[in-house]
Formats: structure tokens, C-alpha cells, sequence
């Protein structure tokens, strides 16, 4: 059966704006809720193109993401790594969020090799630092800088490729089912209303948001 996810972003600037924002999140998810977060983001594309034609838009990213949570874990070989696939969004239909099919699995043993024997080849990769909460068990809010390894796969060379006083707030639904969508959309509705005045969370131009690889 297939799974959804529902989500917004926004955008916050300066030390003050997230010092606000992370108060009222903790007031609204508890004190409990907030953990570091560290997570590596390793993005594959196909390693032989599709021909061109209608069979090149079902082509998909597949994506390695671990979170480090020891010091042990900063080795690649101690990593829990986790495959996922996300599905073009679906046209907006009236709703105020983003809804994307979204496959999550958790692999075993080595998962470069694996993703080779797929077919697919290292693309690009990214490390996001920052805070995660969790609302209700229904809602992860992130908010997260971006970085990128100056060295490949090596998280210790990771270096900003964003504007430092920038934060990246990301508010994603649980998986639920297709007919769950509507219910889990109005839930990140209301939870965007009790974020007045911290950050204005967005619906993100389904054309943004495409899965689509760009063949060079």
C-alpha cells in the first residue's frame, strides 16, 4: 500500500528569529521533544540514462540518509543507513500543503554496493545540522542549516553553502495513507497557525519540489 507524507517549509534569518521559534515549539511540542539533529543526505541518479522519452520521467533519485548521533557513527562504517524515494508531489487539488508518495526502508550491510547493484551512481550530498521536535507523534519539525562535504562522503570536511543566518524550518507529516491525506493536511494546517509570528510556513511550487533527474 502506498504511503504519503504531507509537509511545509519556511524560512527564518538571525540568532533572534530561531531563538523565538524554538521557545514556541517547545512550548507547544514540550521540553522533551527537542534533539540535535545531524543527518547525512547522499543523493544517487541512474548510472545509464534512459532513453529520451516517456519512460525518462517515471526516472527517479534514490537517496542514503543516516543520522549521527556518536562519535562513532561520523564513520561510514558504523552508520545505520536508510533508503528512501520520494514520488513527484501531487497537483496541488486545493490543499494549502505538499503531498508526495514517500518509501522509507532501513538497509543491512553495504549500502554503496547496493545502490550500485540497483544501477545507480553518486550524485551530490548533503549534511543538515539543527534541531528536531516532534508533535503529537504526528509531526517532525527540523530546523536545520546546509552543508556540503568538501571532501566526498567525508562529514568532517563539511563546510556552509548557505547564507550563515539562514534556517531552514520543515514541518512533515507521518506516513499515512492515501486516505488519510486530507485528514494529516488540515492537522499541519492548524499546527501552522499556532506558528503565527515565529515563521510563515509555505506551500513549495509543486515545479520546485519535482523529483525529476536532469540528465546533462
Amino acid at each position: 500500500m502506498a504511503s504519503y507524507e504531507c509537509s511545509l517549509q519556511g524560512l527564518i534569518v538571525g540568532q533572534e528569529e530561531k531563538d523565538s521559534l524554538i521557545a514556541r515549539l517547545m512550548g507547544i511540542c514540550g521540553n522533551d521533544t527537542m534533539l540535535d539533529l545531524f543527518e547525512h543526505e547522499i543523493i544517487f541518479t541512474p548510472s545509464a540514462q534512459t532513453p529520451i522519452g516517456p519512460a525518462r520521467n517515471d526516472d527517479v533519485v534514490l537517496r542514503l540518509q543516516s543520522r549521527i548521533q556518536t562519535e562513532q557513527e561520523k564513520s561510514l562504517k558504523h552508520r545505520q543507513w536508510y533508503l528512501t524515494m520520494q514520488g513527484h508531489p501531487e497537483p496541488q487539488r486545493g490543499r494549502a500543503v505538499i503531498v508526495r508518495p514517500n518509501t522509507r526502508v532501513q538497509l543491512r550491510g553495504d549500502a554503496f554496493r547496493f545502490m550500485k547493484s540497483l544501477g545507480y551512481s553518486y550524485s551530490f550530498e548533503v549534511v543538515r545540522k539543527g534541531h528536531l521536535l516532534s508533535y503529537n507523534k504526528l509531526l517532525k519539525i527540523s530546523v536545520t542549516q546546509l552543508f556540503k562535504p568538501k571532501i566526498k562522503v567525508d562529514i568532517s570536511t563539511a563546510v556552509s553553502f548557505q547564507d550563515p543566518s539562514l534556517w531552514l524550518v520543515e514541518v512533515v507529516s507521518i506516513s499515512v495513507t492515501q486516505e488519510q491525506v486530507s485528514q494529516m493536511a488540515e492537522q499541519l494546517a492548524k499546527f501552522k497557525a499556532l506558528l503565527n509570528g515565529c515563521v510563515e510556513l509555505e506551500y513549495v511550487d509543486t515545479r520546485a519540489a519535482q523529483n525529476k533527474i536532469h540528465y546533462t
